[in-house]
């Protein structure tokens, strides 16, 4: 009896948590003739969210644990009722209600913390309670850093109320934007079009060697973009690719490292950006296209690099395909693409055509997959509608843990603001860029990594874009340089030691040592750690500047590429002398070197670039022969 009480409940907060975004993105309040604040609907999903996650372990507790998670499903559900009943007078004059705006605070504090450490998130817990202590004690703090103290009761209002904090605009891109995308996600998954990307990856990367690698960047990348988690991705694909990797003969440590890099990369990929791109849009005032066209460059030169050396690798060795099961015939592939294509053209169609928000234009895509599906419209089958409210289900199950890590990220954000404290660090930071711009760089850098340990992309983007890309807009760098810039390095933090997530699963998955599989991954991924450094000095590879200026360094990056990850494998069309690696090495990097408009550098840049076609050409015109079919090198 307990356990269908529970289930219910669960499937009526799951249900309710995924489809009133979308009618939000349908004006549904407004058609209806009610004023409602996007605060007053955050909110009420963050606690229905909080409810789903307290619920979740309700079938099998007994006696105090059971009592504690009741107790915090009952002060989840106050807590949106309330935000969604009193929001209006208590954003408008929380002071003259001062025990109630301080009970409503409390509780969100309560429901959003416990329910992150419940979802595993727990380094935002740590950032927060830390900037909870400079606000108390800030004036004790020495030096620039040094403020003026906030009370606790004032600090619990604060967060439970206003806008500039827990209900703020990372809340609220969550719950209207982001939700959305989960919810498509989903839906491609039951109909389908994530075997059919599979498919297609399969038949793009072909049966030859290091096909099975391939077919794992390829899909990792396209699944990567929608999960929004790399950690994710890398546990639902890699456990199909990674054993087909071993047995092509790639090293387990580089088994993982791929699938690693390539689901990470995948949430650099537009149109979706593991739903950063929404955040990044919403913090720079920028229509969402436009950061995705941004993003578009960079990322289209991760997966080149990342694939390039796959082939090199694979033909150094002279690797296998992995005995893959043979690709389905194009015919096939095409005659079920409808799934796929459809809803993306419907997304695109509607954000570049119709210029209609994200999330209206995902509400339309999805709608296109829940028709294709229920018909079978050229998907691979028949989706019954169950399936689809189970996918819903899903979506708004999977949305909690998003919603609690944007709710406790707008507590920082606004904390941060309101104690002072990321004013402070701004100085700090403007003081070293103003002796050095390159070491502000190299230092935010670190500091991007090392604060993007153990969060999901939203998080690390969020936290990032308040704290580290400030000082570099500050020094004259431009806004979307900067954003992307922190965003990349926090990115990087899944696999970059001591933490990386990603490459840690993917390691779990092929028998491999973590750390070597995190360093494998550094190597592979070496283009995202040095691409963010020359977009800050060249904006051409964000799609900033004249078409000359775009051209032409998307074609020295294009020249680059080979040149570095041959000098690093030793290996290009054949292997190469010590004399040919250093030359194709130095070659590379000053191809991707930022000239600054130093003649001298400019005219170097292009020799280089004229040098190292040069040097591609001449060896591909002697090719070597492979080494006989063996396992990877050491």
């Amino acid at each position: 009896m307990r356990r269908t009480v529970v289930n219910v409940a669960l499937w009526v907060l799951c249900l309710a948590v995924a489809l009133l975004p979308v009618a939000w993105a349908l004006n549904v309040p407004l058609y209806l003739g009610l004023l409602v604040y996007p605060e007053q609907v955050a909110g009420f999903m963050l606690g229905l969210a909080a409810a789903s996650v307290f619920l979740r372990n309700a079938t099998e507790e007994r006696g105090l644990m059971l009592a504690v998670d009741l107790v915090l499903v009952a002060i989840s559900l106050w807590v949106a009722v309330h935000i969604l009943w009193r929001f209006p007078v208590l954003s408008e004059g929380a002071f003259f209600h001062p025990t109630e705006s301080l009970l409503l605070g409390a509780g969100v504090c309560l429901i959003a913390l416990e329910g992150l450490r419940r979802v595993g998130a727990k380094s935002l817990i740590f950032i927060l309670l830390a900037i909870v202590l400079y606000a108390l004690f800030s004036n004790h703090v020495p030096g620039r850093l040094q403020g003026k103290p906030i009370p606790l009761p004032e600090i619990i209002r604060f967060v439970g109320v206003d806008s500039a904090a827990t209900l703020g605009s990372a809340l609220q891109v969550a719950a209207f934007v982001v939700v959305m995308f989960i919810i498509f996600g989903r839906l491609l998954v039951v109909t389908g079009g994530a075997g059919v990307l599979t498919d297609a990856a399969r038949a793009l990367a072909g049966d030859k060697r290091g096909a099975t690698a391939k077919m794992s960047v390829i899909a990792s990348a396209f699944m990567g973009s929608i999960s929004g988690s790399a950690v994710s991705n890398v546990m639902s694909t890699g456990v199909v690719t990674i054993p087909a990797m071993k047995k092509a003969g790639f090293r387990a440590q580089t088994a993982g490292a791929i699938e690693a890099v390539a689901s990470t990369g995948g949430q650099i990929l537009p149109p979706v950006m593991g739903a950063a791109a929404f955040l990044m849009a919403e913090y720079l005032r920028m229509p969402y296209r436009e950061i995705i066209i941004a993003a578009t460059i960079p990322a289209l030169l991760y997966f080149y690099s990342v694939y390039l050396q796959i082939s090199l690798l694979a033909e150094k060795h002279n690797l296998g395909s992995g005995e893959q099961e043979p690709p389905k015939p194009a015919s096939v592939i095409v005659r079920h693409a409808m799934v796929v294509v459809v809803p993306i053209l419907t997304l695109l169609t509607g954000l570049f055509a119709f210029d209609t928000s994200a999330e209206q234009a995902v509400v339309w895509a999805s709608c296109a997959l829940i028709v294709i599906g229920l018909f079978n419209l050229g998907g691979p089958h028949r989706v019954s509608p169950g399936a689809f409210v189970r996918a819903i289900y899903d979506a708004g199950r999977d949305s909690a843990e998003i919603l609690l890590i944007c709710a406790v990220a707008g507590m920082i954000i606004g904390l941060l603001s309101s104690s002072g404290l990321s004013f402070g660090l701004t100085f700090v930071l403007l003081q070293l860029g103003q002796d050095s711009l390159i070491l502000l760089l190299v230092l935010t850098a670190i500091v991007s990594i090392i604060l993007g340990m153990g969060l999901p992309t939203t998080g690390v983007y969020l936290l990032l874009a308040t704290l580290a890309a400030p000082p570099l807009v500050q020094l004259g760098i431009g806004r979307l340089e900067a954003h992307f810039f922190v965003f990349y390095f926090g990115l990087l933090s899944m696999i970059s030691p001591p933490v990386a997530l990603a490459a840690f699963a993917a390691a779990t998955m092929a028998g491999a040592k973590p750390m070597a599989t995190a360093f494998e991954c550094i190597r592979l991924g070496w283009i995202a750690f040095v691409l963010p450094f020359v977009f800050i000095y060249h904006p051409a590879l964000l799609m900033q500047g004249g078409v000359f200026a775009v051209l032409s360094e998307t074609a020295f990056a294009l020249i680059a590429v080979p040149l570095v990850t041959a000098a690093m494998l030793g290996y290009g069309m054949r292997r190469l002398s010590l004399a040919e690696r250093v030359l194709a090495g130095v070659l590379g990097v000053i191809c991707i070197v930022p000239s600054g408009g130093v003649d001298a550098l400019v005219i170097a840049t292009w020799a280089s670039a004229i040098a190292g076609i040069a040097l591609i050409v001449w060896h591909s015109r002697r090719p070597g022969v492979a080494a006989p079919a063996r396992q990877e090198a050491s």
